[in-house]
């Protein structure tokens, strides 16, 4: 866009909802003129957050993208959500951002998606990461306890400014580093004397940590040479943008406090982007639908220079892509430009084939630039019509949404004929009913999903089958006898043919096990399909006329039927195969939750990749977990998580069991 590279910078504004991040971007742009008014959350007319369901619900739920100059630096920053249910965009915006900027609000600290962000950032992408306390014009901060908690999930964490009160309200900040004082309209002021022995302190500590990353800054600091202002700006540059130290600025977005300050070090901190390859080379990193426009997609120049309306080749795809205009982002407004270069973020409307993750490069290029793995969705629900024949609208729309949210799944349950959507939460799940209804026009309802329960048998029994009817011509005739005994848990079903003699014919022996099965599909005690059971075929007869396909059909099936109910039938469940990850302090109040769920514990062991936690192996009933998504949020304080898979099928205990039954014949 007319900028040199290394005037470039690209940044993904993180942290936990309700932090301050949209209007943060709001104060920027308004700063930076970009803006003629500064809008807020509240009155839902910011810039980052256009969706109607945003607006709505007064949260960010998809990343945006806004960019601005300041000082002659072009700057794009994208706005992430700050709710775990929608962090799959949070992700993407890390990955398409060069270093991130995390948000926290000063009153409250780090918080679980903090932690979640900042380890997305620094230990997945190695990325830098500079920290800014938000909101300390609030009132009853504790401002050391909030670095404190910056500096234990960052012990390279160090802080720049810090905040100067005069009683209740915020006069200014230090520089640190400086050790100078200014108000907030850029008026130097004096320290305090109450806080010069505080600031000499912190600027000691933030000298010597600097002075660690280069040798001969270190053998003056030791020596207790003074060091020049510049050098010492320098490689601080250097640490920060090799992610080897987490600079800490402060202010009040709300206020225009520090916005100034968080620019600056923007552009004297944080790294430019880079030519990664020799090649044209950009990142899809997010998809969305406009009512308008329909198809758009958000693009991350890493190398060389694109052009409008010109052909280019989806690498992923392995097809040619034509990319028509290029359009400037600034949330949901655009504007026509006609070539771009690294570093630069743009929109292309109407993408054929290309999805979010996919690298568009020179035709014949095998270079693909690497993407997020989508974070495993784990709360599920059934989503409903509210007429006959939605099913096909609900399958249409939701693949349009799932274009714009590759967290979201929609699939359709074999067994309980029931669809199913799975995202990353309940308020995910209640933002795609919501975007069905009010973009597609479909309205629906969100379900508990039916259990896939199951029956089986645990006794013997021998039993007789017999189909005769006779009509005006052929009759029908089908005569079998079997015996019906359990198998081993898992064992599914087994067909033997014990006939002798000819008591009936071989090709009607095939017609007898099918009656069988069809017969097990729907169980004697609550209509769910049946499962683990022997069927050996022991004698019948036959006609030489009558007989036929059908009638023995009919014989098989009346056979196991009227033997089931001396066979003692039994319900079976889903058992779950869960991995529980929690917090060290947590897993006593987690494990007695699993116990009162039913659960059995087989496992737990220290979590080899986050330190301080542990890992809990458990065999859960699937019906105890339908909702435990919420509930081990709220034990952890959203930091704990978990996946699941299919284990086994075992017995319903006999007071669960009568509830299901009963229900099942209501």
């Amino acid at each position: 866009m007319g900028v040199d590279i290394d005037k470039k910078r690209v940044v993904a504004l993180c942290g936990s909802g309700g932090c301050g991040k949209t209007t943060l971007s709001e104060d920027i742009l308004f700063l930076t003129k970009q803006t003629t008014r500064k809008g807020s959350v509240e009155n839902g007319n910011t810039v980052m957050d256009f969706d109607t369901e945003e607006i709505n619900r007064k949260n960010s739920l998809q990343l945006a993208v806004g960019n601005t100059q300041w000082h002659k630096n072009l700057i794009y920053f994208i706005d992430t959500p700050g709710y775990h249910n929608f962090i799959a965009d949070t992700l993407c915006g890390i990955q398409a951002a060069d270093s991130s900027i995390i948000v926290l609000d000063a009153k409250e600290g780090v918080k679980a998606q903090t932690e979640r962000v900042f380890e997305e950032a620094r230990k997945k992408e190695n990325k830098p990461v500079l920290f800014f306390v938000n909101g300390i014009d609030k009132e009853d901060i504790e401002m050391d306890k909030t670095f404190a908690s910056i500096k234990e999930l960052d012990p390279k964490a160090l802080i720049l400014h810090l905040p100067i009160f005069d009683k209740e309200s915020i006069k200014g900040f230090v520089d640190v580093l400086n050790k100078k004082a200014y108000d907030y309209q850029n008026v130097r002021i004096d320290i305090p004397k109450e806080m010069e022995d505080a600031v000499e302190e912190k600027h000691l500590n933030l000298v010597e940590e600097i002075s660690t990353f280069d040798d001969e800054l270190m053998e003056k600091y030791l020596e207790g040479e003074e060091i020049e202002p510049e050098v010492l700006h320098k490689t601080l540059k250097t640490a920060v943008e090799n992610a080897k130290i987490s600079p800490i600025l402060i202010g009040s977005a709300a206020k225009s406090f520090g916005t100034k300050e968080l620019l600056d070090a923007i552009i004297e901190l944080l790294p430019a982007p880079k030519e990664e390859y020799d090649k044209n080379v950009a990142l899809v990193f997010k998809t969305y639908n406009d009512p308008q426009i329909g198809k758009i997609s958000l693009m991350r120049v890493c190398s060389g220079k694109f052009s409008s309306d010109t052909n280019y080749f989806n690498v992923n795809k392995e097809q040619d892509e034509r990319l028509g205009a290029l359009q400037n982002v600034q949330g949901k407004s655009f504007s026509k430009i006609e070539n771009i270069t690294a570093g630069d973020i743009v929109a292309v409307a109407k993408l054929k084939t290309t999805e979010t993750g996919d690298t568009i490069s020179d035709k014949n290029s095998d270079i693909k630039c690497d993407f997020v793995n989508m974070p495993l969705p784990f709360i599920s629900y059934a989503i409903y019509g509210s007429s006959k024949g939605d099913e096909e609208k609900i399958g249409s729309a939701i693949s349009k949404i799932i274009e714009s949210d590759p967290s979201l799944k929609f699939t359709r349950n074999p067994e309980t004929k029931e669809f199913i959507v799975t995202g990353m939460g309940k308020m995910h799940l209640e933002v795609t009913a919501s975007k069905l209804k009010n973009k597609f026009g479909v309205d629906v309802a969100l379900k508990l999903p039916k259990i896939a329960y199951r029956e089986t048998i645990k006794g013997k029994n021998q039993s007789h089958g017999r189909y005769k009817k006779q009509t005006g011509g052929h009759g029908q005739f089908g005569d079998c006898v079997i015996k019906i005994e359990p198998k081993p848990r898992g064992g599914g079903f087994e067909f033997v043919d014990m006939i002798v003699g000819g008591a009936i014919p071989k090709q009607f022996i095939p017609s007898v096990e099918k009656g069988i099965k069809a017969a097990m599909e729907e169980g004697k005690l609550a209509g769910y399909p049946m499962t683990d059971i022997k069927i050996t075929l022991i004698d019948g007869s036959y006609h030489p006329v009558d007989s036929s396909d059908l009638a023995f059909q009919m014989a098989g099936s009346a056979a196991f039927k009227d033997g089931i109910p001396h066979c003692k039938p039994i319900l079976l469940e889903p058992i779950m195969e869960m991995e529980i990850y929690v917090p060290d302090e947590n897993m006593g109040d987690v494990i007695g939750d699993i116990n009162s769920r039913r659960g059995k514990i087989a496992g737990m062991e220290p979590y080899k990749d986050k330190k301080g936690y542990q890992s809990i192996k458990a065999l859960v009933p699937e019906s105890e977990i339908l909702e435990y998504a919420p509930t081990l949020r709220s034990i952890t304080g959203g930091r704990g998580f978990f996946k699941f898979k299919f284990a086994m099928y075992e017995e319903v205990p006999q007071q669960i069991a009568e509830k299901i039954i009963e229900k099942a014949k209501e």
